[in-house]
């Protein structure tokens, strides 16, 4: 398949990613007892500034009739009356602003020709209704809308996604990190901040006190000589995923195993194949040690398989009493202890069940007793 479907999601998606390393740029360059907000105030809150991020990819300029612009200033009349404290409303964009457009030199410009140029503009019919709110007098009064005008700057041409994250990368936080473990380290302060908004779904806050405190503890594995495991986000279940005619659900199914643990297997599964392309990723000669580490599990579920089937008989084939003892050969498997792969920490043990499930799509073994094996 050369051609994608008609879909924006990953453009949305890939907006959110830059938003994120906007709003870690900021919690890294603050200080200790300021906070940074996402999502509260805007796309980032940052003390008296007020930032609302746009994101294109390719060439792309800012217009007249821009819908990022005239939208951005149409949600700060409408909640201005929460944000008029703010010192500064900035548009971060990675679009260039041409000569041609009325947003040209728009900083140098004082409040009263800011204002002119944005009434006088002849709209495009896809902006007409952001200008119709702006210039609503029951929405702002004109002395407000001009101070609102006055504080409002566009950061114009700023970096785009990949080059915002090589930029990160040389941030002197990251200094004694090594370079192929730079991005682990940013997607790890990445994930302190989501839990942020975990933890308080309704305000989306980072101390900056307790961001400073946790950055070494979140940092430390990166310097050490192990590399640290990759983190991997948990799925979603959906049903259909296990009517897709992988063997190793196939030979579960075979055992009876309930629907709930087929669905766990199969997110192990995923999550092991992602961890896998991750670990590649950072050196690809980790290969040989994952090799080693899938040779280990291998050896060990035949012998847990071999040493159970000892308490098997003729008979467990006619009451199907070998359906039960094969169940408690897989659970044991999956849940024993398991060991790090070599040259890491923190190795998951999704990733070690997840190589399990692999062994049984790519190979013959089986969980399911046959006669056989007595």
């Amino acid at each position: 398949m050369n051609e994608t479907l008609d879909n924006d999601s990953t453009k949305k998606q890939l907006g959110f990613e830059y938003q994120k390393l906007v709003a870690l740029e900021y919690c890294l360059n603050a200080k200790n007892g300021e906070h940074v907000y996402i999502e509260c105030f805007g796309d980032v809150q940052y003390g008296t500034e007020s930032i609302e991020v746009k994101h294109h990819e390719g060439e792309s300029n800012l217009t007249s009739n821009s819908v990022d612009l005239w939208k951005t200033l149409k949600n700060l009349v409408v909640e201005y009356d929460k944000l008029k404290s703010n010192d500064r409303f900035i548009l971060h964009t990675t679009q260039n602003v041409p000569s041609e457009s009325i947003f040209h030199n728009w900083n140098q410009l004082g409040k009263v020709a800011k204002y002119k140029k944005l009434n006088d503009h002849s709209i495009s019919a896809t902006s007409k209704p952001f200008k119709d709110e702006i210039f609503d007098t029951q929405n702002i009064s004109k002395t407000d809308l001009m101070g609102l005008l006055d504080r409002f700057v566009i950061n114009s041409g700023e970096p785009k996604v990949d080059e915002k994250l090589a930029l990160l990368k040389e941030h002197s936080t990251f200094k004694l990190i090594k370079d192929n473990l730079r991005s682990s380290a940013i997607g790890a302060l990445q994930q302190w901040i989501i839990e942020k908004a975990i933890e308080n779904s309704n305000k989306w806050e980072v101390n900056i006190t307790d961001f400073n405190s946790d950055l070494q503890f979140s940092l430390s594995k990166f310097t050490k000589d192990y590399i640290p495991f990759p983190s991997i986000k948990v799925l979603g279940q959906h049903d259909s995923d296990l009517t897709k005619g992988y063997k190793f659900i196939e030979k579960l199914n075979a055992i009876s195993i309930k629907k709930n643990d087929l669905h766990q297997a199969f997110q192990d599964y995923v999550r092991s194949e992602e961890a896998y392309e991750e670990i590649l990723k950072i050196n690809p000669t980790l290969k040989d040690n994952i090799i080693v580490y899938e040779a280990e599990i291998s050896s060990a579920i035949q012998t847990e398989k071999s040493a159970a089937s000892y308490h098997l008989s003729d008979e467990s084939f006619k009451d199907n009493s070998h359906i039960k003892k094969s169940q408690e050969v897989y659970f044991k498997c999956i849940t024993n202890t398991h060991s790090e792969i070599s040259g890491f920490n923190g190795t998951q043990r999704f990733f070690r069940n997840g190589r399990i499930q692999n062994i049984n799509e790519t190979s013959d073994f089986e969980w399911l007793y046959k006669e056989t094996d007595l």
